[in-house]
């Protein structure tokens, strides 16, 4: 067997709830008007990169519960294969969005990575957590994605590995976690000097990069948004593409702010992951941006 990209990682079922007004106080009860239940985190990651025309596979431990069942389910009708072994438990976050932003609550398994399933997987490239990219096969491009708990976990400690990473992709917030830099530049830039190339989200405003080819920033489209959940994973697909493809490095920027930005214009990431003709369309981008059929680097 093999596929383009592998994520390798504890997947979530999102459960989310539109609609409110206004966010709950302790001990009181709010009305939504809607729940929604949804792949999350890594899943996420497999969703944009399979809509956007890559064989995607997602590697975890494959949760036997409610919650694994329907996530197993709900990848099963996307076309993405969730392999691994049998676990007990699985991911869950309850996301609650309002004006533009949102609360959530997470329980996450722990588990571990198995080198050699995912290297008998043949990828091109493994999309993983920061903290589990010492137990990644050597051979395909390593991308590294990480969390708030996980980031304030690695703070003043970065793994060694981190120096072969192929990019390190993260957020303000989790820049500032593992670095101290309120500043994104000043964080890609510290950040960067372990070796690798980095990236760091910073929500409207587009996205930085630091990394070998110097530093570049891309602005992000003007959008209203409705749910901005996921759009960091939907960032992540859509860069990890970008650069199999050959993308250059300020082409791939701008490329996968506009393909997170207009994802956040519906509720739930799984509404908001375009597929390639979609994002062509929808995009306010010159066509020549995109990678021609059968690019790849």
């Amino acid at each position: 067997m093999s596929v383009d990209v592998v994520c390798a990682g504890v997947p979530f079922l999102d459960i989310t709830f539109t609609g409110l007004e206004r966010m709950p106080t302790l001990g009181e009860e709010r009305m939504a008007e809607r729940v929604q239940f949804t792949p999350g985190g890594l899943a996420n990651v497999a969703l944009g990169l399979h809509r956007l025309g890559l064989v995607t596979t997602l590697w975890s431990p494959v949760g036997e519960d409610v919650g694994g069942r329907l996530l197993a389910s709900l990848l099963d009708s996307e076309g993405i294969p969730w392999v691994g072994p049998s676990n007990v438990e699985s991911g869950v976050s309850a996301i609650l969005p309002l004006d533009g932003d949102r609360a959530f609550v997470t329980v996450a398994p722990a588990y571990e990575l198995d080198t050699g399933a995912i290297a008998a997987l043949c990828p091109r490239a493994v999309v993983t957590d920061l903290g589990s990219i010492g137990a990644i096969p050597a051979g395909p491009d390593v991308y590294a994605v990480t969390g708030d708990v996980e980031s304030r976990d690695l703070a003043g400690r970065h793994p060694e590995a981190m120096s072969g990473l192929r990019a390190l992709l993260v957020n303000e917030s989790e820049a500032r976690f593992l670095t101290g830099f309120d500043d994104a530049e000043e964080a890609a830039g510290s950040l960067a000097a372990a070796g690798t190339t980095v990236v760091v989200t910073v929500g409207a405003r587009g996205a930085v990069y630091a990394g070998r080819d110097g530093a570049a920033r891309a602005e992000a489209p003007a959008v209203r948004a409705v749910d901005t959940n996921g759009a960091g994973d939907l960032f992540t697909a859509a860069w990890v593409w970008a650069d199999l493809a050959g993308v250059p490095v300020e082409d791939r920027l701008r490329l996968a702010v506009t393909y997170a930005s207009l994802s956040v214009r519906v509720a739930t990431t799984q509404a908001g992951a375009l597929t390639l003709d979609a994002f062509r369309r929808q995009a306010d981008l010159p066509d020549a941006l995109f990678p021609g059929p059968g690019a790849r680097r």
